[in-house]
């Protein structure tokens, strides 16, 4: 019993002098968990999150666009990928042109993959959802969420930037 009450001092003496952030983890919901200010990754991994992608620059609202992208004219914050042409409420795909209302996209040829019952354009993917995906802009996270190439896919759901390193989850 004393052993028992002097092991739970012992404890809780080191706890308490550890930083509070090596204290915190993040649980991933899968049984295993982070920890701080790390995401949990799909596949099983963490990662160190990081403010923005690097080489990527930051919008006028605070929140980044990947490497290559630019901050669309028309909405700030919305990023545009490259080769993609900007139009009034969006941005059209290589391929296809601004109409002539310059409000929205026409053109292109849709000798794709049919996904979910429509027709992708020529290059284009099928998510695990049915519907068509740019596989040299985006990946697919099996999860519902469609990442860029510069962020990864978190878990439950959701895209993340993260440094490089990665390191498996650690079971409760």
């Amino acid at each position: 019993m004393l052993l028992r009450a002097l092991l739970a001092v012992l404890a809780a003496t080191f706890l308490w002098a550890l930083p509070a952030s090596a204290q915190q983890r993040v649980d991933c919901g899968n049984g295993s968990w982070c920890p701080a200010n790390h995401a949990c990754l799909v596949g099983g991994q963490c990662g160190f999150v990081v403010d923005g992608p690097p080489g990527g620059t930051r919008t006028s609202d605070g929140n980044w666009c990947d490497p290559g992208y630019y901050e669309s004219r028309n909405r700030p914050g919305r990023c545009i990928p490259p080769g993609y042409t900007e139009c009034g409420s969006g941005a059209c795909q290589p391929g296809t042109t601004c109409n002539h209302t310059n409000e929205t996209c026409e053109g292109g040829s849709g000798s794709g993959p049919i996904c979910g019952g429509q027709q992708c354009m020529a290059g284009r993917v099928c998510t695990a959802h049915g519907t068509c995906m740019n596989p040299q802009l985006h990946h697919d996270c099996g999860n519902g969420t469609i990442c860029t190439h510069a962020s990864a896919c978190e878990l439950p759901r959701g895209c993340v930037y993260v440094s490089p390193q990665r390191f498996p989850q650690q079971r409760w």
